[in-house]
């Protein structure tokens, strides 16, 4: 292109000394090589915090509702408005002619995956998933071995994503009774441990099957109508590599781990993700390689790594952003396109559905082949409440609401905090 692309991001937020998720992107972006020309958010001292903080001596246009802002002159669209909330925004950017990069999940429904599907190849328009976590230095450097062959033919892989919260943290980053995050199924934040494999094997999952670990009492005086600390998966994939992954976990330590076995060798990393370990049969040691090797892992690219080192989730964010925007520019495809992101929606959707129904197996519709959307077009069920308070499938795999005491401890957390939004 002649020109730089414009982005516009819907959903700044706001955290307390600093700008929320949207906001924090704009260095990633404009280091990127792109223009930040347009923002939208319902609250308006989001809005203004984020021009004050971001936009000091340049313009930026400000909307308070997304019809507004659609219509703005750009090319894409960020979307980083609430994680349940994606699929029916960016069906609207690509029909008003917009690319579109959708942060955390691109759809919470197997009828929205379908129709998120449709809606990119009516259109033509470009979209790509910002999951960041594949390009974490320690996760390039693994997949710049795995995809080397060094390891011989990889068998098995796993991935944890953990986050623990204490119970004050836990009520802050879900300020109602409403707030999504209350409402989260263990299984549904997938993409931070499951994509990292999808990338450094080039494996998409076939089949799922999962187990859940029930623990109420480690709920009280939390607002969340989840009690399931951990969702542990197991998927098939198209290259007869099996996978083991959590989703967003909650139990000690906090960090990510990723562990990559083939037959010759194994490669892994630690938990900063800074360092990886790689690993051979002491019969099978590549000629110039030795057996057992601990080392800080490189960026794949030095020049670019410069640029990411300050950007946010270990230089992540810029890479998935960066290598998005030199996808549209070239008028191709990024790798975790429409695709491959309702691969990931549709793991987390069925694993879920798999922890309800006694663990049994699923097999992953591949969203490309019409008579699988066929199969799931209709389907909208889902953890979250809709306009009336109401849920279509139980949120945990056991039963279990927050009770009256839990509620009031979280609606002093949330007044202690300021961060309380009314249902």
């Amino acid at each position: 292109m002649d020109r730089k692309l414009r982005i516009g991001i819907f959903g700044v937020g706001y955290r307390g000394t600093d700008v929320g998720r949207g906001g924090s992107l704009i260095p990633s972006i404009e280091a990127s090589g792109a223009d930040v020309v347009a923002l939208c958010d319902n609250r308006e001292f989001h809005l203004r915090y984020c021009k004050e903080k971001c936009f000091k001596n340049r313009s930026v246009a400000l909307y308070g509702d997304f019809a507004s802002f659609i219509r703005h002159d750009m090319d894409v669209v960020l979307l980083c408005n609430y994680f349940p909330e994606h699929t029916p925004y960016a069906i609207a950017a690509m029909r008003s002619g917009k690319h579109v990069l959708c942060e955390t999940t691109s759809n919470v429904t197997m009828a929205d995956g379908v129709a998120l599907v449709r809606a990119k190849e009516e259109t033509g328009k470009i979209f790509g998933l910002l999951e960041n976590y594949p390009f974490f230095r320690s996760s390039q450097e693994m997949e710049r071995v795995c995809r080397g062959g060094t390891l011989g033919e990889i068998v098995y892989a796993e991935g944890e994503y953990v986050h623990p919260t204490c119970r004050r943290d836990s009520n802050s980053l879900a300020p109602s009774v409403t707030h999504w995050r209350n409402w989260l199924p263990r299984s549904y934040y997938l993409s931070h441990s499951l994509a990292p494999l999808m990338q450094m094997t080039d494996a998409m999952p076939t089949r799922v099957t999962a187990m859940a670990s029930f623990h109420p009492d480690l709920m009280k005086g939390r607002a969340a109508h989840v009690a399931d600390r951990v969702a542990v998966l197991l998927l098939q994939t198209d290259r007869n590599i099996v996978f083991r992954v959590t989703g967003c976990a909650a139990f000690a330590q906090h960090g990510n781990y990723y562990r990559v076995a083939g037959d010759r060798g194994t490669i892994d990393c630690t938990r900063d993700n800074r360092r990886v370990r790689l690993t051979y049969n002491g019969w099978d040691v590549p000629e110039g390689a030795e057996s057992y090797r601990e080392y800080d892992a490189p960026w794949s690219d030095p020049a670019l790594g410069a640029l990411a080192e300050g950007a946010g989730h270990g230089g992540g964010d810029f890479f998935a952003i960066w290598h998005f925007l030199r996808a549209v520019e070239e008028g191709r495809e990024p790798y975790w396109n429409v695709y491959r992101a309702t691969n990931i929606a549709s793991c987390a959707i069925l694993a879920h559905r798999s922890i309800l129904t006694g663990n049994i197996g699923f097999d992953v519709p591949d969203f490309s082949r019409e008579e699988d959307r066929r199969r799931y077009e209709y389907d909208r069920s889902s953890p979250f409440p809709d306009e009336h308070g109401r849920v279509s499938i139980p949120v945990s795999s056991q039963p279990y609401e927050p009770g009256p005491d839990d509620l009031a401890q979280a609606l002093q957390d949330w007044k202690d905090t300021g961060v309380w939004m009314e249902d």
